[in-house]
């Protein structure tokens, strides 16, 4: 998996905010509910990619101009 870039991460978030404020509006059927927890389920496994990788094994922040 490619590594995310901090902008990227930043509109993940985003992403899976819009997403929630859906699923939270009572609004949609209970496939398309489905549908959009699974997204925003893929959404946080990539942020977790994100969270493991961005360190490295002295703890320096790999995605940081030194």
């Amino acid at each position: 998996m490619a590594t995310l870039t901090l902008p990227e991460v930043f509109d993940v978030r985003l992403k899976i905010q819009e997403l929630e404020t859906k699923v939270n509006s009572g609004t949609l059927s209970l496939f398309e509910r489905c549908d959009i927890e699974d997204e925003i389920l893929e959404l946080k496994e990539k942020l977790g990619e994100f969270d493991r990788t961005k360190f490295s094994e002295d703890g320096e922040c790999l995605n940081c101009s030194a």
